[in-house]
């Protein structure tokens, strides 16, 4: 299934979520030397970066915080915990400030190993909090899924990362629910429950 890019950088950080994919199984980060393909492939880190568990462990840790936090761009509660490993990640990379005479500034991610990749990562998020786009980056509605999409609807509403997919299986299934307890229910409670759902 393919997947609306999020504008900019947080493109990079939508991409980086659904290194992780439920419904196939499947893990771009499983293990040290996938994770260095992954972050090579996108000039995170140059070619023959070497990783190890530890620095594997890490940049999946900022992966799960991360998608708590995008997870709470749809409503779901926020977990301190995803904001303290976030910011813990901050505190370990070392982030410098490059001026420029035409663009202003930017900011650089400077660390070794495994922080700059994920100075990079957490440039991209506040940088998409400072341009407004953060929010509509959202996990798709079905458990199953979870993947990460950007929500471009007008009213900021969308719940599924496909309505072709997730959001028809969520809504037959929402709807064989509301049937089968209408089907269940006694006569009169099930014509109030049908008028209900009408």
């Amino acid at each position: 299934m393919r997947l609306t890019p999020a504008p900019g950088q947080l493109a990079l950080v939508q991409a980086f979520l659904n290194t992780l994919d439920r419904q196939a199984a499947r893990d771009e980060l499983d293990t040290p030397p996938t994770t260095q393909s992954w972050l090579a492939a996108r000039r995170l880190v140059s070619p023959g970066t070497e990783f190890d568990a530890a620095d594997r462990r890490r940049l999946v840790e900022v992966r799960g915080a991360l998608h708590e936090l995008v997870a709470a761009n749809g409503g779901a509660e926020l977990q301190r915990r995803a904001v303290t490993t976030l910011n813990e990640a901050a505190r370990r990379v070392r982030l410098g400030v490059r001026l420029h005479p035409d663009d202003g500034y930017r900011l650089m991610a400077e660390g070794v190993g495994i922080d700059r990749p994920i100075g990079e990562l957490l440039i991209a998020v506040t940088g998409s909090m400072a341009a407004g786009t953060w929010n509509r980056l959202k996990v798709c509605a079905n458990d199953a899924c979870q993947l990460s999409f950007y929500d471009a609807s007008r009213n900021r509403s969308g719940r599924w990362c496909s309505m072709a997919t997730c959001g028809n299986r969520m809504k037959g299934r929402a709807y064989r629910e509301r049937r089968g307890s209408t089907a269940s229910a006694p006569p009169s409670q099930a014509r109030v429950r049908a008028a209900r759902a009408s």
